[in-house]
């Protein structure tokens, strides 16, 4: 059966203290799909919504998703498989969503991109999400309480989609001081160093890595942004990258 290229992204999955984050519940997702299906899925990567009194979040409105192939029957049995696990790991008052789709049923891709940076901006409503689902052909269901996790799910599917959003879940301590970019290029979780002007930084240069390297999903790839410093470069710093 031929395998086609999947989105899987889900939101609003916990409450402050719950001991499982949407993050983490999305990992193991992935992993229980790595593990039972022998397939690769791709990095997760965090997309940051609209922050609003009307929209109910726990404290970033933020939806994880990630890509893997799938045949249809593989579709429908971790669909079913991740439903089964949000009910049961998901917080007592989180209103959790699922999207999961083929990139290739997508009607109008154009479209349902703009769905997903309003969402960045504007507050959009559950019978928003279910019609744009509806016409790209989109799978997306909600699983506790309003269910209103559904709107940052199929968001999250757009912005990945989009491939110019995001920021890749998950941070890597190398415990040197410094890297070249070369060495930094030998990380399967960074496919390019560039600086924020969007420029290539070049092999040989030499990065400081005292920082813990966080990526951002820019044109399609995890990328590792980098400034210059006192002393040569380095890597920006989390909470420097909360624009992505």
């Amino acid at each position: 059966m031929e395998s086609f290229k999947a989105y899987i992204c889900i939101d609003d999955t916990d409450e402050i203290g719950y001991e499982k984050s949407t993050g983490e519940i999305s990992e193991e997702i992935k992993q229980y799909i790595e593990n039972n299906f022998d397939i690769a899925c791709s990095l997760v990567t965090r997309h940051q919504l609209f922050l609003h009194e009307d929209i109910p979040y726990t404290s970033h409105n933020s939806s994880m998703c990630f890509t893997c192939n799938l045949n249809q029957a593989q579709k429908e049995q971790i669909k079913e498989f991740i439903i089964s696990y949000l009910n049961k790991h998901s917080a007592p008052s989180s209103q959790p969503g699922l999207c999961i789709g083929f990139e290739k049923d997508i009607s109008n891709k154009k479209e349902l991109i703009e769905f997903g940076l309003d969402a960045k901006k504007k507050v959009l409503t559950k019978d928003d999400a279910y019609k744009m689902a509806t016409k790209q052909g989109l799978d997306l269901s909600e699983h506790k309480n309003e269910g209103q996790g559904v709107v940052g799910a199929l968001a999250g599917v757009a912005l990945r989609l989009y491939g110019f959003d995001g920021r890749v879940k998950g941070k890597f301590d190398v415990k040197k001081e410094s890297m070249s970019v070369e060495e930094l290029l030998k990380f399967d979780f960074i496919d390019e160093v560039r600086f924020k002007n969007n420029d290539l930084v070049s092999e040989d240069t030499i990065i400081k890595t005292t920082q813990a390297l966080k990526t951002v999903f820019l044109d399609h790839k995890s990328i590792l942004l980098v400034q210059e410093c006192e002393d040569g470069y380095e890597v920006i710093r989390k909470e420097n990258l909360k624009s992505y």
